[in-house]
């Protein structure tokens, strides 16, 4: 009697790591402080003016992105990577909006300090 051997793949496999590019709009005609959080992703804090803000992270996992401006609103934005999709809670909805497509996403602010 022959015995079948069977071998599993010992590799690992890694997930597809997702490259999203992060725009930040100010709604304002004064200057914003904002800080952009996700741990083990970013940890940055940029003043944006009339001109928006972009930069590209990436992604292999979810993750939630908070966005803060002025230490006043605060927006998370939050990533399924399995649906590859966005969603995003604010308490502030009149001063933080947000918006979504397949590899961008934006934020903008009209908080007025």
């Amino acid at each position: 009697m022959q015995r079948a051997l069977l071998f599993r793949d010992r590799r690992v496999e890694r997930p597809m790591a997702r490259n999203k590019t992060l725009f930040l709009y100010n709604d304002t005609r004064a200057d914003q402080e904002w800080t952009v959080y996700s741990e083990g992703i970013i940890n940055q804090s940029y003043t944006v003016g009339q001109a928006r803000k972009s930069f590209t992270i990436t992604l292999s996992a979810n993750a939630v992105i908070k966005f803060g401006v002025d230490d006043a609103v605060y927006l998370d934005a939050i990533y399924d990577y399995q649906s590859d999709s966005w969603t995003s809670r604010t308490a502030t909805p009149n001063d933080m909006q947000f918006s979504a497509s397949q590899s961008a996403v934006n934020v903008t602010c009209s908080y007025v300090p």
